[in-house]
């Protein structure tokens, strides 16, 4: 009989390197197993094992008429042996079983057999205890408040068999977690999901995998919120009085990542609104040219991190103001030495008046006239002559023409 020579490091290296080649087949075999009891019994069976595998010597067999050796193994699960192996290289003296569930019992136990499909007696029943699971990863901690993301951070496994993680998520309503990332290296230890809304709640856990593939229990689950976004603008006006202009005017923004405001407007309702201007005041003046022109106006406001406020419902309408009153003539007199024209507002708007009159040659035109009167020492004698008057206000709106009055004698 050769010496039994099995080391530890050799037993560790065929955990890695699967049995030097031998085949596992299903739990039974096609022929008829028939007990043989000269075939050499395996009494000597020694193991090394890690969280899912378990590495197995024996002692050569080299000068035994055998063909190979069957692996069988239990559990608390299922105490009856079943076959989980077999070695048809007689030659043979290592095998690795895989695929067990870590911090589990099992027993063992081998048999040789030959080409007849003989098999030997029981040999020695040994137990082999897979080491314990990974431990969870043992902190992770959400960073909030970030703009449509979730930034998640995570101590380091102290575990060097671990080679890399999952990180999953769920709905806050839910606990159907779904893989979000994989990510390889023990000491890569953060992720950001960008995958999110602003203001949407998620649930987290991170898993631990090693290199053979075994997973911890998931980490403690935590839960996290996007930031929202900027509250929405309230108080907006527009001005409905203003000559080429409106004013807008809204309530200032109490939110501490304010930045700056942005004005929509449109011609029409029932148009999309394009941004007019972006403004850190809660002022606005559109210049718009022409009377009573309407303008619609929305306004949001914009956080430091580029995240926007909801665009309103509802818009306000800004006009400008309309065309002064046509003044009133309540005086067109002819003299000896002209005509004397005078006139009446009928609103308060007019700082200048443009007079016209007509007849003669050509029309005449008169600018600027500050008062509400005039002579006309240009007229001639024996003309007919008529006249109409124009108000003028501030911004250089004019009314229509009054209506045309005839000079009297």
């Amino acid at each position: 009989m050769k010496k039994f020579h099995l080391s530890f490091c050799s037993l560790y290296l065929i955990l890695l390197l699967n049995a030097c080649g031998a085949t596992a087949s299903g739990l039974t075999t096609s022929k008829e197993v028939l007990l043989n009891e000269s075939l050499p019994k395996i009494e000597k069976l020694k193991s090394i094992s890690d969280m899912s595998n378990a590495a197995f010597e024996w002692e050569p067999l080299y000068n035994e008429n055998i063909s190979g050796f069957y692996l069988y193994r239990s559990s608390e699960e299922n105490p009856e042996f079943k076959l989980v192996g077999t070695i048809k290289n007689k030659f043979q003296t290592h095998y690795v079983d895989t695929k067990l569930e870590p911090g589990t019992k099992y027993r063992y136990m081998m048999k040789s057999f030959n080409d007849q499909n003989h098999i030997s007696e029981e040999g020695v029943i040994i137990e082999v205890t897979t080491a314990p699971r990974i431990e969870p990863v043992p902190f992770i901690q959400a960073i909030t408040n970030l703009p449509n993301r979730i930034k998640l951070i995570w101590r380091p496994h102290p575990d060097l068999r671990v080679d890399s993680y999952r990180v999953e998520r769920a709905k806050m309503e839910e606990n159907n977690f779904k893989t979000l990332a994989k990510l390889k290296n023990r000491l890569n230890a953060e992720y950001i999901d960008t995958d999110m809304k602003a203001d949407e709640s998620f649930n987290y856990r991170v898993i631990a995998i090693s290199f053979d593939g075994i997973e911890s229990e998931p980490s403690e689950t935590i839960s996290s919120t996007s930031k929202a976004l900027p509250s929405q603008i309230e108080g907006l006006n527009a001005s409905m009085n203003l000559s080429n202009k409106i004013e807008l005017n809204w309530n200032a923004s109490n939110d501490k990542d304010f930045s700056y405001y942005k004005v929509y407007s449109t011609s029409s309702s029932l148009l999309p609104y394009s941004v007019l201007a972006k403004t850190s005041s809660n002022h606005y003046e559109d210049l718009v040219s022409g009377a009573e022109k309407s303008k619609y106006y929305k306004v949001t406001q914009v956080d430091k991190d580029g995240l926007e406020s909801p665009m309103p419902k509802e818009s306000v309408e800004g006009k400008t103001l309309g065309l002064p009153a046509a003044p009133s003539i309540i005086l067109a007199q002819s003299t000896n030495d002209g005509i004397n024209l005078e006139w009446t507002d009928n609103d308060d708007r007019a700082s200048e008046y443009i007079i016209k009159r007509y007849g003669g040659d050509s029309p005449v035109i008169y600018k600027g006239v500050k008062e509400k009167r005039l002579k006309d020492i240009k007229a001639l004698p024996g003309v007919e002559y008529h006249y109409e008057i124009i108000s003028v206000d501030s911004a250089g709106l004019q009314s229509e023409p009054s209506k045309r009055v005839k000079a009297a004698e």
